[in-house]
């Protein structure tokens, strides 16, 4: 069986029932591990962060995983607890939900894949568990096209080649905005700037740039290429279902041990898609997924992205 791990919620009263001063306590203890953001705001660890109870006490939730982690994070955190005399809760955390946390984790994009292949059975298996994702009236509204060996390498060479000549062909849908704006533009041009200082390319090398991008429609490489469709019939809501569809097939792959990387710059080229592939013109192409065993040695697979502190966007009433 396996062993209940439990969050520790330190509450702002001491066992006395007192009301802890100051007032701030639990921010400054946080910030023993906290970071600054991309916005100059402190940014929480989830591993320890303040909140409160529904009466309004302030409480810091310190993740069992701290001790591993940071043990001397985590010695001086139960220390101030215990020196203060202040209540402290064991929360119980299902079994499996630290497999799933760390899963969450772990995944990241990888843009850098080894030859080594996937089996058709692990492919199968995954679009299963992905399949069990919620949907609209159970809709499910995903179709996929799994792609290997030879059928891979021509959609890839004919993708390749299109993009090489600058051609266009009609994008299926907007997936970017004309115009970027604040906070999203920071955003953007971080992830950019970080990736291509990791191999090298430097600002304004535009043959460099665009040699990385034309690395898309080679799946980077990978040994197996899905492309994404939605029948045209269906309404703009299904876009929602298939983002948690996809949401599924990359935890479940991560899980499996295998990398991915969500691509949408096949929205870019599907006239070519369509032909090689067979798909008629009711079907639009939602984008692609390369899908693999990441090369550890590339550097582009060490690109760190930030994310920004659930404070930042979501907005807590009632608690």
């Amino acid at each position: 069986m396996t062993k209940e791990i439990k969050n520790l919620v330190i509450i702002g009263e001491t066992k006395e029932g007192k009301v802890f001063r100051p007032s701030d306590w639990a921010e400054r203890l946080c910030s023993l591990t906290s970071a600054v953001g991309n916005n100059k705001k402190l940014k929480y660890s989830l591993l320890v962060h303040p909140g409160s109870t529904p009466a309004g006490v302030k409480t810091v939730t310190v993740n069992p995983r701290l001790r591993k982690l940071d043990p001397l994070a985590w010695n001086f955190v139960i220390d101030f607890a215990r020196e203060h005399e202040l209540q402290i809760e064991n929360l119980p955390i299902p079994p499996g939900y630290a497999s799933v946390v760390e899963t969450i984790r772990e995944r990241h994009s990888v843009r850098h894949f080894l030859p080594t292949p996937v089996s058709r059975d692990v492919i199968i298996e995954l679009l299963e568990l992905a399949s069990r994702s919620p949907s609209g009236t159970n809709v499910q509204p995903w179709k996929v096209y799994a792609l290997a060996g030879a059928a891979r390498e021509a959609l890839s060479a004919a993708l390749l080649e299109r993009f090489t000549e600058g051609a266009s062909e009609k994008q299926e849908y907007a997936y970017y905005p004309d115009q970027w704006v604040e906070p999203w533009l920071s955003r953007r041009r971080k992830i950019g700037y970080d990736l291509y200082g990791l191999i090298g390319i430097s600002k304004g090398d535009k043959s460099r740039m665009k040699e990385q991008t034309s690395r898309n429609f080679l799946f980077f490489d990978a040994p197996v290429g899905l492309i994404f469709t939605l029948d045209r019939r269906l309404a703009q809501g299904m876009f929602l279902d298939y983002g948690i569809f996809i949401g599924h097939l990359i935890i479940a792959a991560q899980a499996r041990g295998l990398a991915s990387c969500m691509q949408t710059i096949f929205t870019e080229f599907p006239d070519t898609i369509r032909r090689h592939l067979g798909i008629s013109e009711q079907e639009m192409i939602v984008g692609g997924l390369a899908l693999g065993h990441a090369d550890p040695d590339a550097p582009e697979n060490h690109l760190a992205t930030e994310r920004e502190p659930v404070e930042g966007f979501a907005t807590f009433k009632g608690f």
